[in-house]
């Protein structure tokens, strides 16, 4: 039998930490979708294409560099759900939240509330819900009411 030598626990210590890593998200990198507002100030989603139970994230970034994460999904009944995409109680922390099935779960505190309860808002390990119009298959949300949560990301 071989003998166990330093330079194998060099080779199976990295596969092992960087198999961990992306086991456990990685870096989430393109998780977020950009959006900037318009000279009105408005952002505009086109929602024509998200089904039902289904959650997309977006970053807002405006002109003086204020980035602001959220969430817009369409529960099982069809209805719009918009939130910011973090909680009252631990949002600088930067963990978010990430959608199991009809469930948006804290990643800090590995809470779950059903989507169809999102606008709702409550606070502690739920998301902040974030003002918004429906017109046509657009969600429309003002920059103030996003940069209203920019206290949740600095």
């Amino acid at each position: 039998m071989k003998r166990f030598r330093p330079i194998h626990g060099f080779l199976i210590v990295p596969v092992f930490v960087v198999t961990i890593f992306f086991l456990a998200g990685g870096f989430r990198l393109g998780e977020h979708k950009r959006v900037s507002p318009d000279a009105d100030g408005k952002v505009h989603i086109d929602v024509s294409d998200l089904g039902k139970s289904k959650v997309r994230f977006y970053r807002f970034i405006n002109r003086g560099n204020q980035e602001v994460k959220f969430f817009v999904g369409r529960d099982k009944s069809g209805v719009l759900q918009v939130a910011f995409d973090a909680g009252e109680t631990h949002a600088k922390v930067g963990r978010g939240f990430r959608q199991e099935g009809d469930w948006m779960v804290d990643n800090k505190c590995d809470t779950a509330v059903h989507l169809e309860e999102v606008n709702e808002g409550g606070g502690g390990c739920r998301p902040v819900p974030l003002p918004h119009r429906v017109v046509g298959q657009q969600v429309v949300l003002e920059e103030g009411d996003i940069l209203k949560g920019w206290r949740l990301f600095n």
